[in-house]
C-alpha cells in the first residue's frame, strides 16, 4: 500500500468526525501519529472537535501540547478549533487565555466564545462579550440569535429589545429559527404581546414557532390564552407535535383539571402520539398530579417502553397521593427489572418510607443510595435524615448528619426539627447555635423549627428570643407561622393570659392555626374564660379546615354543652365539612395494618378487646383512672370508658403485643394528636407488658418506657 500524506489522514480524520463518529476520527489520528506523519493545521482542526464531542480532556490536552511543538497553535483555524474543544470540556477559562491572545479573531471566534458562555449559563459574560463585539466586528446571526437566548434565560427585556432593534437597523434578515428565539426571548422575559407581534411578523411558523408561543403563554400563567392557541394550531396546516402536547398538558397540571387532561389525551391518540415516551410520561404526571393516580397507573401499564422519568413520574404520583404503599411496590419492581434509580428516584420515594414510619424500607433505600453514589448528595442526605428521624431512629438521622460532608440549611433545619420532634429542645438549639457559628444564615423555615423545638419542652424565654432574632438580627419579617410557633409556646407554658394578648398584637391578621393552637392549650389546662372568647374568633373565620371545628366542638364537648357542640356539627355539615378519621398504624413483618378508632376487625377484634380488657383490669390496680372528658359524645359513663378504649392507638398497641414476641419495641404511627387519656393509659401499658412503645403522632415522637413518656407528660 503506497504511504498515505497528511491530506490523506486528514480526510480520513474529518469524514468520521462529520459523520459522527469521534471514537473512529480518534483512533485514525493516532495511527497516524504512530506511522509518525506530522499533523498539520487542517489535522488539529479535525480532531479537535472529536475530543469535545467525547469530552476527552486529557487527549484534549495531549492534542493542544502537539499543536505547541509543532508550531501551528497561531492557525486561526486551530485556536478556534481548541476554543470549542475547551467550551465543551466546560474549562471557559482555557478557551478565553485562547481568544484573549488572539491578534485576528473572525466571526467563528467570537461566535465560539459567545457560545460557550450562552451554553454554560455565563450570561453576563455573553453580554459583555457582544456590547465588545459590535464595536471592533459585525456579528452574524448566530451571534444575535445567542445572544436573545441569553438575553431570555436572564429575563432581561430591556437588553432583549436593544438587540432586536439592532437587528432591525442593521438589516438582519429573520428567518424562521431567529424568529422563533425571538418569540421564547420575549416569552421568558414576560412580554407577551411583544412574543405575539413577534410570531404575527414571522413569514413561515412551524411547529416551534407554535410550541415557543404557547408554552410561553403558559409559563406566564396564561393558561386560557395557551389552550386557545393550541385550538388554533389544529385549524392549520402546522401539526402538533409532542413538544405542543406536553406543553398543554402542563396547563392541565397546573391547572388540576383532569377532565381538560382527558379530551386532550383523546386527540393525543388520534393524532397517533400516543406511543410517544415523552407524551406517555407528560400523561402520568398530569393524571397523578391532578389526582387520577389510577389513570396515571393504567398508562404506565400499557407503555410499550420506559424510561427512567417514567418510573420517577408514577413512583412520585403514588407517593404525592398519598398511597405510599403502592409508591414502594413500584419502586421495588422497579429495581427488579434493573432500572438504576437516581437523585430524582430517592427524593421521591424517601418521604414515603417517612410517612409509612417504613424503617426497614427506609435503610434498603438508603443502602441502595451508597450504591448508586448518592449518599454526597446534599438533598439526598437530607432526605435521608428526614426519614430517619420520622422512622423513630433519630440516632440514625445524627450519624447521616455527621457523615456529610456539606451541609446547607436544609440540613441543618432537618436535624433541628429531628431534635424538636423528639424533644430534645436544649440539643435542637444547640445544633441552631452550632449552625450560625458555621457561618450558614437560617431562612424562615429553620426559624420555624428552632421555635418548634422550644416550645414541646417549655423553653419559653429561649423561644423568644430567637423570635427576637429572626426580626432584629436576621432583619427576617416573622410569617403567620412563626406567630403560630410563639403563641403555642407561650399557651403550651401555661402563659394563656400572654399568648391572647400577643395575638391581639400581631401585625398580621390571625388565622385559625392562631386561635387553634391558643384553644388547645386552653382545654388542656381547663381555662374556659379564654377558651370562649378564642372559639368566637374561630367560628368567625370561617374556616374549611375541618380540625378547628372539631376543636371548638371538643371544647364544649368537654364542658358538657351538648347544644352547642350540636350546633357545630350541624354547621359543619351543612357546610360538606368532614372529620378527619382518627387512625393508627404498625408495621409488623413487612405489612403495615391499619386501626380506625372504635374499629371491629373481626375475630381477630375479640382477641384485640379481650387484651385490652385484661390490661384495663392490671392498669386500674397500678392506680390508673380513665380521663372521660376525651370522650366527646354526650352518653353514660360505661360507653364514655369502652370508647376510650377503642382509640385507634390501643388497638395497635394491643394488635402489636399479640403478634410479636415478648420485649420487642412496637412502634405506633397516629395521624392525630394522641390524646390525653390514652397517653396515661400507654405509659401504664409500657410498665405492665415491659415494653417500649414508640409512638408518633401529628406533633412529635412519644418513647414510653417502664411507666414514663420522653416527653415528661409536655406536647
Amino acid at each position: 500500500m503506497p504511504e498515505r500524506d497528511v491530506v490523506t489522514w486528514n480526510s480520513m480524520i474529518s469524514g468520521y468526525s462529520a459523520n459522527g463518529e469521534p471514537e473512529l476520527a480518534l483512533e485514525v489520528y493516532y495511527q497516524m501519529r504512530i506511522v509518525g506523519v506530522t499533523p498539520d493545521s487542517y489535522t488539529a482542526a479535525s480532531v479537535l472537535p472529536s475530543c469535545g464531542s467525547l469530552v476527552a480532556v486529557e487527549e484534549g490536552r495531549v492534542i493542544h501540547g502537539l499543536v505547541n511543538k509543532v508550531g501551528i497553535e497561531k492557525d486561526k483555524l486551530v485556536i478556534n478549533g481548541l476554543m470549542a474543544m475547551y467550551c465543551k470540556f466546560d474549562r471557559l477559562l482555557d478557551a478565553r487565555q485562547l481568544f484573549d491572545r488572539m491578534k485576528k479573531r473572525d466571526t467563528v471566534s467570537w461566535n465560539t466564545m459567545i457560545g460557550g458562555y450562552t451554553q454554560f449559563g455565563v450570561f453576563e459574560e455573553t453580554i459583555k462579550l457582544f456590547k465588545e463585539m459590535v464595536v471592533r466586528y459585525k456579528p452574524d446571526l448566530l451571534t444575535i440569535m445567542a445572544i436573545l437566548r441569553a438575553c431570555g434565560q436572564m429575563g432581561d427585556l430591556e437588553q432583549g429589545r436593544c438587540v432586536h432593534e439592532y437587528m432591525i437597523r442593521n438589516g438582519y434578515k429573520c428567518d424562521t429559527t431567529a424568529g422563533n428565539i425571538l418569540i421564547t426571548m420575549y416569552a421568558k422575559c414576560g412580554s407577551l404581546e411583544q412574543a405575539q407581534e413577534a410570531f404575527d411578523h414571522m413569514a413561515y411558523k412551524d411547529s416551534v414557532s407554535w410550541n415557543s408561543l404557547i408554552n410561553g403563554y403558559i409559563q406566564n400563567g396564561c393558561h386560557d390564552e395557551g389552550i386557545k392557541l393550541f385550538k388554533t394550531m389544529e385549524k392549520t396546516d402546522v401539526r402538533p407535535d409532542s413538544i405542543t402536547i406536553v406543553g398543554v398538558l402542563s396547563t392541565c397540571t397546573q391547572l388540576g383539571d383532569p377532565s381538560l387532561g382527558k379530551k386532550l389525551h383523546s386527540n393525543v391518540i388520534k393524532m397517533g402520539l400516543a406511543s410517544s415516551l415523552l407524551v406517555g410520561n407528560a400523561l402520568m404526571d398530569m393524571y397523578s398530579k391532578c389526582g387520577s393516580v389510577e389513570d396515571a397507573l393504567h398508562e404506565f401499564e400499557k407503555m410499550e417502553t420506559r424510561d427512567l422519568v417514567s418510573w420517577n413520574t408514577i413512583v412520585v404520583g403514588c407517593v404525592q397521593a398519598g398511597n405510599c404503599s403502592l409508591g414502594l411496590k413500584i419502586f421495588r419492581k422497579m429495581k427488579a427489572e434493573g432500572v438504576t434509580p437516581d437523585v430524582a428516584t430517592m427524593l421521591g420515594i424517601l418521604p414515603a418510607c417517612s410517612f409509612l414510619a417504613a424503617k426497614r424500607h427506609g435503610k434498603e433505600i438508603h443502602g441502595s443510595i451508597l450504591k448508586t453514589g448518592l449518599e454526597c448528595n446534599i438533598p439526598t442526605g437530607n432526605a435521608l435524615i428526614e426519614m430517619y428521624s420520622k422512622c423513630g431512629s433519630l440516632e440514625n438521622s445524627i450519624h447521616v448528619f455527621n457523615y456529610m460532608k456539606e451541609k446547607d440549611v436544609v440540613t441543618w433545619t432537618a436535624l433541628i426539627s429531628a431534635y424538636g420532634m423528639y424533644g430534645h429542645g436544649q440539643k435542637a438549639l444547640r445544633a441552631f447555635t452550632d449552625m450560625e457559628e458555621m457561618g450558614i444564615i437560617p431562612d424562615h423555615v429553620a426559624l420555624v423549627a428552632v421555635i418548634f423545638a422550644c416550645s414541646h419542652v417549655g423553653l419559653v424565654d429561649e423561644g423568644l428570643v430567637c423570635f427576637d432574632r429572626m426580626k432584629n438580627h436576621y432583619k427576617i419579617t416573622p410569617r403567620i407561622e412563626h406567630y403560630a410557633c410563639v403563641v403555642d409556646l407561650l399557651s403550651r407554658s401555661g402563659n394563656l393570659c400572654e399568648a391572647e394578648n400577643f395575638i391581639r398584637a400581631m401585625p398580621l391578621k390571625p388565622d385559625v392555626s392562631i386561635w387553634g393552637a391558643l384553644l388547645s392549650a386552653c382545654r388542656i389546662t381547663g381555662e374556659t374564660n379564654i377558651a370562649e372568647r378564642v372559639a368566637e374568633q374561630i367560628m368567625k373565620l370561617d374556616s374549611d379546615k375541618t380540625g378547628y371545628y372539631v376543636l371548638v366542638s371538643n371544647l364544649y364537648a368537654a364542658m358538657s354543652r351538648w347544644d352547642n357542640v350540636s350546633k357545630i356539627r350541624k354547621f359543619t355539615k351543612c357546610r360538606g365539612i368532614k372529620k378527619d378519621p382518627g387512625y393508627s398504624w404498625i408495621e409488623i413483618r413487612n405489612q403495615v395494618y391499619v386501626f380506625g378508632t372504635g374499629e371491629r376487625l373481626g375475630e381477630l377484634s375479640v382477641e384485640i378487646y379481650q387484651l385490652l380488657e385484661r390490661l384495663a383490669g392490671l392498669m386500674a390496680k397500678e392506680g390508673y383512672v380513665a380521663d372521660r372528658n376525651f370522650v366527646l359524645h354526650d352518653v353514660e359513663e360505661d360507653e364514655k370508658r369502652e370508647m376510650l378504649c377503642g382509640h385507634s392507638e390501643r388497638l395497635a398497641i394491643a394488635f402489636g403485643l399479640l403478634n410479636t414476641r415478648p420485649g420487642t419495641s412496637l412502634q405506633i404511627m397516629k395521624n392525630l394528636r394522641v390524646c390525653g387519656d390514652c397517653h396515661t393509659a400507654t405509659k401504664y401499658i409500657s410498665k405492665i407488658v415491659q415494653r417500649e412503645f414508640i409512638v408518633r403522632d401529628a406533633n412529635r415522637f412519644h418513647v414510653f418506657k417502664d411507666g414514663a413518656c420522653s416527653c415528661g407528660d409536655y406536647w
